[in-house]
């Protein structure tokens, strides 16, 4: 394809509403202009009525990569489910997300190496945060690449003639928490350094130093219901430059809570693990995409048998959240000794000597306001209670709540997703189809900042017990600097759905990425 028509997307249409496309890469996490990252936001997952979801990743660079895959719930973004996918050069990892039972599960046949293994090629979402999950939306980062192609990683990762990895019991060996293996280094040494232990030859194979991964992904997915004959696809949303200075590698043993900062739990969308070069990206993050109001179309054409869903996810709402306290309102709720989460003024670091303070600082719920048109008159839509479209006098806008990190707002009778992670539905009556422009504002009801570990916790385990909880959030903070009221990372798209009654197998869908406005 000639390079000036190749479709920029997403991605292009943020970075030229924001600050103006010019294609020059710089050193601050942005929108990828070219479609590669090193970051890979799928806006929605769902198993929900029959769906599954599919995650196709691309390593395109000659450097063997480890990728994080993250589900996180749409309600709370908790992560429900996370492992490490180490990918040789010019490699491509799939897999597909669906209900089985009461069990929510990543399926791949790929032969690359995870850490850990799935078994039976599977991975099973642990019942912490399982609850809820059915939908939600997917982090891929890019956690750095091999300093050279001949460290021991890299040669275990790489696919022999037969189609497989020379050795990945040995790659899964990086992985652990540190320290020794019958009298060798093996683990996590530190955020740029791993140890791997020789499984395939019974000998030490050494260490692995890291660099930052470069902008080596591409990212797609799809949602399929085979029972209806939907299905719909899309890139996700690339981010370029996010581990730019320092890698963020992390062991697959240990998280945050265990107080192991070197734990499963980074790289976020914060960054890579806390005090590194790498940490405190969101406020970056919130500047790339925080700014634009959403745009897209919509139709409700019931003769037709035509509806839309909008998709409105909120990545990284979790970074505002002082998460040990958070995940401590969790386990007590229901309880008498219920601690609950509140909104409230955010605690300078090093300073939170208890649970007496607040600790959801988060932009939601959201204030969301609708400007609703049909196609002909391209007039402001009047609300009276709900959504209505033009022609009718110009003046105010619907406004109402989104409440979760992912949200679908449903236009018409009938969902398109089936989603339950909102009530919001947009009635309009007077027109099967038309476009609308969606502006977003923060909650301010308490400070809005960015949570973080500031020390490590070590040794402690939040689920040990009141001073176990108040120890963890001690080594906890959050801080305002930088934090900007409104500017709210919104990513999604709409879902179409064309039915035929008569003829399910004739039934189609698409997905289209939302264009992004000039603001507020």
């Amino acid at each position: 394809m000639n390079a000036k028509f190749k479709p920029l997307g997403l991605v292009a249409a943020v970075a030229a509403a924001t600050a103006g496309y010019t294609g020059v890469t710089t050193a601050q996490t942005d929108v990828a202009g070219n479609g590669l990252g090193d970051v890979g936001l799928i806006p929605y997952y769902t198993v929900r009525d029959g769906f599954v979801t599919g995650v196709h990743v691309t390593n395109t660079s000659d450097r063997t990569q480890v990728v994080k895959i993250r589900l996180r719930r749409g309600v709370d973004s908790m992560d429900a489910l996370d492992f490490n996918v180490i990918m040789s050069p010019k490699d491509v990892w799939t897999g597909f997300l669906q209900d089985e039972g009461d069990n929510i599960v990543f399926n791949t046949t790929d032969t690359s190496c995870t850490a850990p293994a799935a078994q039976n090629g599977k991975f099973v979402m642990p019942g912490i945060y399982r609850e809820g999950a059915e939908e939600g939306y997917i982090e891929v980062i890019a956690m750095g690449a091999p300093e050279s192609e001949d460290d021991p990683i890299a040669r275990a990762a790489k696919h022999t003639s037969e189609g497989v990895p020379f050795d990945c019991a040995g790659v899964r060996s990086n992985f652990f928490a540190g320290g020794t293996f019958q009298g060798q280094p093996r683990g996590v040494a530190a955020h740029d350094r791993t140890n791997q232990i020789g499984v395939a030859t019974g000998s030490p194979d050494g260490t692995t130093t890291y660099t930052p991964p470069g902008n080596p992904l591409q990212v797609s997915f799809f949602l399929r219901d085979a029972a209806s004959g939907l299905e719909m696809g899309n890139q996700a949303v690339m981010l370029e430059n996010f581990l730019v200075d320092e890698p963020a590698i992390t062991n697959q043993q240990f998280g945050l809570f265990s107080g192991d900062l070197l734990g499963f739990d980074y790289p976020d969308l914060n960054g890579g693990v806390p005090g590194t070069g790498n940490s405190g990206k969101f406020v970056e993050l919130r500047s790339a995409i925080g700014n634009a109001s959403v745009i897209n179309d919509w139709s409700a054409n019931a003769d037709l048998n035509v509806g839309t869903d909008w998709v409105i996810t909120f990545p990284g709402q979790y970074t505002m959240l002082d998460l040990p306290h958070y995940f401590a309102s969790l386990l007590t709720e229901g309880t008498e000794d219920e601690i609950p989460c509140n909104r409230g003024t955010a605690q300078p670091a090093g300073s939170f000597a208890g649970l007496d303070a607040g600790c959801d600082h988060r932009d939601i719920p959201a204030i969301a306001s609708f400007d609703v048109y049909d196609r002909e008159e391209q007039q402001r839509a009047l609300p009276d209670g709900e959504l209505v479209v033009s022609p009718q006098l110009p003046g105010a806008e619907v406004r109402t709540q989104l409440p979760y990190e992912v949200n679908v707002v449903q236009w018409g009778a009938e969902p398109v997703l089936g989603s339950v992670n909102s009530d919001i539905v947009v009635q309009v009556p007077e027109s099967p189809f038309g476009w609308a422009e969606l502006s977003v504002s923060s909650n301010t009801s308490g400070d809005l900042a960015v949570c973080e570990a500031t020390s490590s916790n070590s040794g402690v385990n939040i689920a040990g017990g009141a001073s176990e909880i108040v120890a963890a959030v001690t080594a906890y903070g959050c801080d305002t600097t930088g934090v900007v009221a409104g500017e709210i990372p919104k990513i999604g798209f709409v879902a179409w759905e064309r039915s035929f009654p008569g003829n399910p197998d004739a039934n189609y869908g698409r997905a289209i990425e939302h264009a992004y406005g000039s603001g507020f």
